[in-house]
């Protein structure tokens, strides 16, 4: 369960993972390293002469890294960046799940969407990747579930993978 849990356990007691999920851009971008450097690829001179890539690096789990080049403007690619952070804090740091639970499908631009991904990866965890208890736990339906899973490709393909390792059945990507 690696990608599940990364940074579980070595920051848990010290921060609350939810309240840096909603942090404003500017208060996560202090509890970042930020680097900027300039990109390869295509863009012409502007996106090779000037430093508008960035980079972040969470300062409490220096393994969680991220970056954005897509954009010519730093300020869009640092947005960008910080969205990317915590959908990956979501993504790696586990809590324990409530017994019940209501979830709020939202937007990925949506600033709380990453807060209501990492609940739901925190009950799917709970219940063993068992998608059928963690659905009626989040008061969804499985395949509210799964789509949620699967709008995120990682989150899918590491999803699948779990099930697989625990000998559970192999499912196949909602709408499909």
């Amino acid at each position: 369960m690696a990608f599940f849990s990364t940074v579980t356990g070595k920051i848990d007691a010290q921060y609350d993972r939810d309240a840096i999920l909603v942090k404003s851009d500017r208060d996560l971008a202090d509890m970042c390293n930020i680097d900027a450097f300039t990109a390869s690829g295509p863009g012409g001179q502007h996106r090779n002469r000037n430093y508008t890539a960035i980079r972040v690096t969470l300062k409490i789990a220096p393994e969680l890294v991220c970056s954005d080049t897509v954009s010519r403007s730093q300020k869009q690619n640092l947005e960008a960046a910080l969205q990317k952070m915590r959908i990956k804090i979501a993504c790696s740091w586990r809590k324990k799940a409530p017994e019940l639970s209501d979830y709020q499908h939202l937007n990925e631009k949506n600033q709380l969407f990453a807060l209501e991904l990492a609940k739901l990866l925190d009950m799917v965890c709970a219940c063993n990747f068992d998608h059928k208890s963690a659905a009626v736990r989040l008061g969804i339906s499985n395949t509210m579930l799964l789509k949620e899973l699967s709008r995120l490709p990682e989150v899918w393909q590491h999803f699948r993978s779990y099930r697989a390792e625990l000998g559970l059945s192999e499912l196949k990507l909602p709408g499909k």
